[in-house]
């Protein structure tokens, strides 16, 4: 196989692409090889040295069903001296602490806690040969989120098997008992997790933040905080706040762990009156504009109230208390005398705030949210903290009521009202990358991209949310979304789409996934796909200076510039744009642009073009290319692509009768 060579100045996020690929350090800069086959894998993601350390230093282990403790009995399966295994399924429920679990298990395994990865499933549905097998590392995959596997993924993994032994890898599988249904397919080992007790999980993790805390957990007023039903994540966070605490401030501790219920019950109780309204709404406000500045919050609070059916007394500014007093009612403090923040003195009481209103006053959360999107218009007092508004209203969306904020950011944006779109797209990138609310949302801008019904701003909106974050993460994800608006027989977003795709093909890690997927489909046997991979390809091809064009044909290769894996792509998606009747016209017309570009050599134009016109030259289309008006620099590659062409043509080439070519513009062809 051939490879690519990109340089990447920066650490390595990812795992390598196959074992057959490998990473060359060269100084602070990596040079990666990339085999064709690279673009199928997952990606990975590196573990944190915080994580990590507790992993080594704070696990509990719990005893199992067969003896030993139930890491121990899966590093067995995989280390056996007969018949070892390279894959391990650890089945549990969520909660259980299998996370944890699969990252001891690798350590113990032997693998260097830098070989380590976290893989993204980049697909609603996982496919065994899309998981990487480098050589000496370790892979955990979570398919909590799928409630059903497919057959092929569990007869997939007996050749996954064979190629991790052979490089010396392992993947670790987490599922639920639920989920996890191979029959006979498979015999990849599993081992069930039981859920440590949490009061051990707090201790342990203790000993390693902070041993001279250990009593805490058995202090008051923390000592009942953990139950038997706690789950081994909450059991690690309260170690964590206990070691973070400021000096026997157990309290504290106890009001962040429970989300400062008991102090926001009071809180509101005390403030109940009429003239407290006022002082409700700054409090909502600093949450939801936590360290913002003061004088953007008071505003914002005055809105808030006005919203709600509230007078403001006269004299404006000169009216109600000073600042300080005001912020001593809501119990906020300044930051650098100017900015309001809750979290400085109770770390986590913004959120809760949001949360607790949310919760506790159903009535107020469409005027929540009409309020937070007024405030955020191009000139509302808090345009510049869309980001943070945007963030707080994903995880209000994860509570019960939530499906409140993706019901009115899609209205939002079906209003065809710029003070309220740019808010929902944000609010929908969020929950698109949330690890609760990402499933849902992912799957709901896949029926928006299908349904008949989107409006072009809908459409619109879930292109522009591909090409951002989730682009970045979930690339193929996006592409799936992509794909089907690009289908749509109305053409809505298809300026959106193409930009997009430009968007992620920018991306020198993924461009060659990105171009891979729109090959696909343009060679795909449907007829839709194919026009919409047409399209889609030419929307990368129209400009010579775009991510495509230059960086791509620029980098070095183990043969020749066409032997390129990413160049036959290129070529590829060409000449399947020039086949299809509806783009062959534009496709010609892009290429010819190319040829006049000085922006691109003769050495990266040339050898490309000759290669998609090869064996062609006597049709319309080529010829007509060949022979067209263009710039000085053009003609000239003309000449030179006619006397190499013509050179490689049958002495006997003579020109017969006009004849139809397949996917041409129906003019008269050369033959």
């Amino acid at each position: 196989m051939t490879s690519t060579e990109s340089v990447v100045t920066m650490p390595i996020q990812q795992a390598d692409a196959s074992g057959n690929a490998h990473v060359t350090q060269v100084g602070r800069d990596y040079v990666v090889h990339r085999y064709v086959r690279g673009r199928d894998y997952l990606s990975g993601i590196s573990v944190g040295d915080h994580e990590m350390d507790l992993v080594e230093n704070a696990f509990v282990d719990v005893a199992g069903p067969h003896g030993p403790g139930q890491v121990v009995h899966a590093v067995s399966k995989l280390k056996r001296a007969y018949d070892p295994n390279h894959a391990l399924v650890l089945l549990g429920e969520r909660g259980a602490g299998r996370r944890t679990a699969a990252l001891r298990v690798l350590r113990d395994a032997g693998v260097p806690r830098d070989r380590i990865r976290w893989l993204v499933l980049d697909e609603e549905q996982p496919r065994a040969e899309q998981i990487p097998h480098t050589t000496g590392h370790g892979f955990v995959l979570d398919l909590t989120s799928c409630s059903a596997l497919p057959e092929d993924f569990y007869t997939g993994l007996a050749d996954y098997q064979k190629e991790a032994e052979a490089a010396e890898a392992f993947l670790i599988i987490l599922a639920t008992p639920s989920s996890w249904a191979p029959g006979t397919l498979t015999t990849v080992p599993t081992v069930r997790l039981a859920r440590p007790p949490a009061r051990e999980i707090a201790e342990s993790h203790l000993r390693h933040l902070a041993d001279d805390r250990l009593d805490w957990l058995t202090s008051a007023p923390l000592e009942a905080l953990l139950a038997e039903t706690t789950q081994a994540s909450d059991a690690a966070r309260l170690a964590r706040l206990i070691a973070q605490a400021s000096e026997d401030d157990k309290d504290a501790v106890k009001q962040e762990f429970t989300n400062w219920q008991e102090h926001l019950r009071l809180w509101f109780e005390k403030h109940s009156r009429p003239e407290d309204l006022r002082e409700r709404a700054l409090l909502i406000t600093a949450a939801l504009l936590e360290a913002a500045p003061a004088e953007i919050v008071l505003e914002a609070a005055d809105q808030l109230f006005a919203e709600v059916g509230g007078t403001l007394p006269p004299g404006g500014a000169l009216a109600g208390r000073d600042l300080d007093a005001r912020l001593r009612t809501i119990q906020a403090s300044r930051l650098d005398g100017e900015s309001i923040s809750l979290d400085t003195e109770r770390h986590g009481l913004a959120q809760a705030v949001l949360r607790y209103v949310w919760q506790q006053r159903p009535a107020l959360r469409q005027a929540l949210l009409e309020w937070a999107s007024r405030i955020t218009t191009p000139h509302g007092v808090a345009v510049r903290h869309l980001r943070r508004i945007a963030d707080a209203l994903a995880q209000l969306s994860l509570l019960p009521g939530g499906r409140t904020v993706l019901t009115v950011a899609a209205a939002w944006i079906d209003t065809g009202r710029s003070v309220h779109r740019e808010l929902a797209v944000d609010v929908l990138d969020a929950m698109a990358l949330d690890p609760v609310t990402g499933a849902g949302v992912r799957k709901q801008l896949y029926d928006w991209a299908h349904q008949k019904n989107t409006s072009e701003a809908l459409a619109t909106a879930v292109a522009e949310i591909c090409a951002g974050n989730l682009g970045q993460m979930y690339p193929r994800v996006a592409l799936t979304r992509l794909r089907l608006l690009a289908s749509r027989e109305d053409r809505r977003a298809r300026e959106a789409v193409a930009k997009a795709v430009r968007a992620l093909a920018s991306i020198p890690q993924q461009r060659m996934l990105v171009l891979s997927e729109i090959v696909d489909w343009c060679e795909s046997a449907d007829e839709t796909v194919r026009k919409a991979g047409a399209s889609t390809f030419l929307a990368l091809t129209e400009d010579p200076n775009s991510a495509l064009a230059s960086p791509t044909l620029t980098q070095e290769a183990l043969g020749t510039l066409t032997e390129a894996p990413i160049v036959q792509l290129i070529i590829r998606g060409w000449r399947a744009a020039m086949l299809e009747p509806d783009t062959a016209k534009a496709a010609y017309e892009h290429l010819a642009v190319w040829l006049d570009s000085p922006e691109l050599s003769d050495d990266q134009v040339l050898p490309v073009t000759a290669e998609v016109l090869r064996g062609s030259i006597g049709r319309e289309g080529p010829a007509a290319l060949l022979v067209s008006h263009g710039t000085d620099l053009g003609r000239t590659r003309r000449r030179t692509l006619l006397d190499q062409l013509f050179s490689e043509q049958s002495p006997s080439l003579t020109v017969v009768a006009p004849v139809s070519e397949p996917g041409g513009n129906g003019l008269p062809t050369t033959a």
